[in-house]
């Protein structure tokens, strides 16, 4: 099998590989800590790193990204701190909901991401909403959403 860089330079593609790298690092010691019983939950992604960093990181940074709480590598890819991600998810004061709220479920427009909606489908009508918007005020933006299928979709009638 024959990699083809393309025009990518090797700063390029560390940059990428390091991106990618550090979303499953953090990962994989959340998942330690939760197997030795020291966080009560995690969320893991591992696996889906490439989809949440190469999608985000083709974003710019002034569009918007609506995220779901398996998708670590969209908060590292917007360069948001880890010391206030982890402050977030642990419900510290420093985090972006200020304590409220335990979860990677938050928003925040200095880093253009809307909070995850946990019913899941509700976050593509925001999407389009936004995406709406950018259009009414002619701004060449892209608006990303990400969703899941939740469990077996297929439905049997008799």
């Amino acid at each position: 099998m024959q990699f083809n860089r393309g025009d990518k330079d090797d700063k390029f593609l560390l940059n990428l590989y390091r991106r990618l790298l550090y979303p499953r690092m953090v990962e994989d010691k959340m998942l330690k800590l939760l197997r030795q019983g020291r966080i009560g939950k995690w969320f893991s992604g591992i696996g889906q790193e490439a989809i949440a960093v190469g999608s985000a990181l083709a974003m710019q940074s002034d569009e918007y990204i609506l995220p779901m709480h398996r998708n670590l590598g969209v908060f590292t890819s917007r360069d948001i701190p880890l010391k206030k991600l982890m402050a977030q998810w642990q419900g510290k004061i420093t985090g972006f909901t200020k304590g409220r709220d335990r979860s990677f479920h938050f928003g925040t427009q200095e880093y253009k991401i809307i909070g995850m909606i946990s019913h899941l489908g509700p976050q593509m009508a925001l999407a389009d909403g936004i995406a709406l918007a950018d259009i009414l005020r002619n701004q060449p933006h892209a608006t990303l959403v990400y969703h899941r299928r939740r469990g077996n979709q297929r439905r049997r009638f008799s």
